[in-house]
């Protein structure tokens, strides 16, 4: 019946949509392309995943109501397999609709700190590392209301020695520091895609003990879906903490 050899066929299809995902982030860690091509993959695999997975719903019902178990088992099966890429990428769509698309947050948004070292290894197709204050600092503050500046008792040498500690515990990689002028440069890798994303740390010397700014970018990508907000208030909150 051509009910059953839809469902084989939807079996057969579920599976590389099943593992669309996976293969767009390992090929691109591989450099086998570009981050685009790995987008577009993950775009065709949420839509296909939803239509087979809607199709397969309903073929399913019709199956139930024609008293065919086992063709709706087979069906069901398709829906179990495409639930996950389905619910995932639901998720993440769902994310970037509730945050501002920026890829760039500072806890100062008036005179953020300013890269040094790090602008000789960011590439050429890297974003640039302008922050546009008039346009970003609304959005920012309105998405990542802890995203704020570190007030601390600590003087600027200890401030300065513990936001080095704080960063090496994070895992980034400390590319400069110079106490003097109170900078510290590093680079975050992110776990699943691997992006290098930059940030800068700045003490300064206040009445009352020192001011800590971060600032953090993405090299790559319009939207960092909060990354570079969290990192941020992680910092925060594990400099606090300590």
């Amino acid at each position: 019946m051509i009910i059953q050899t839809i469902a084989k066929f939807f079996k057969l299809t579920a599976i590389p949509l099943l593992l669309g995902f996976p293969i767009a982030i390992i090929a691109y860690r591989l450099q086998v392309w570009q981050m685009a091509t790995s987008f577009q993959i993950i775009k065709f695999t949420g839509y296909g995943s939803a239509i087979i997975f809607t199709l397969a719903l309903l073929l399913a019902l019709f199956s139930l109501f024609k008293k065919q178990a086992n063709v709706a088992k087979s069906y069901g099966l398709v829906m179990i397999l495409l639930a996950i890429p389905v619910i995932g990428l639901s998720m993440q769509a769902s994310k970037a609709k509730s945050l501002p698309f920026i890829h760039h947050v500072s806890t100062d948004t008036v005179n953020p700190p300013k890269f040094q070292a790090i602008v000789a290894l960011r590439g050429e197709n890297s974003n640039p590392l302008a922050y546009d204050s008039e346009k970003l600092a609304p959005l920012q503050k309105a998405a990542y209301p802890k995203v704020k500046s570190i007030m601390s008792e600590l003087n600027t040498q200890q401030a300065f020695s513990r936001a080095v500690d704080t960063a090496m515990n994070l895992g980034w990689e400390i590319v400069a520091k110079n106490a003097e002028q109170g900078i510290i440069e590093a680079v975050d890798t992110t776990l699943l895609w691997a992006f290098k994303d930059d940030v800068v740390i700045r003490i300064q010397a206040t009445t009352s003990g020192s001011k800590i700014d971060l600032r953090s970018i993405s090299r790559i990508g319009g939207t960092d879906l909060g990354a570079n907000a969290k990192r941020v208030e992680t910092f925060i909150s594990n400099f606090s903490a300590n």
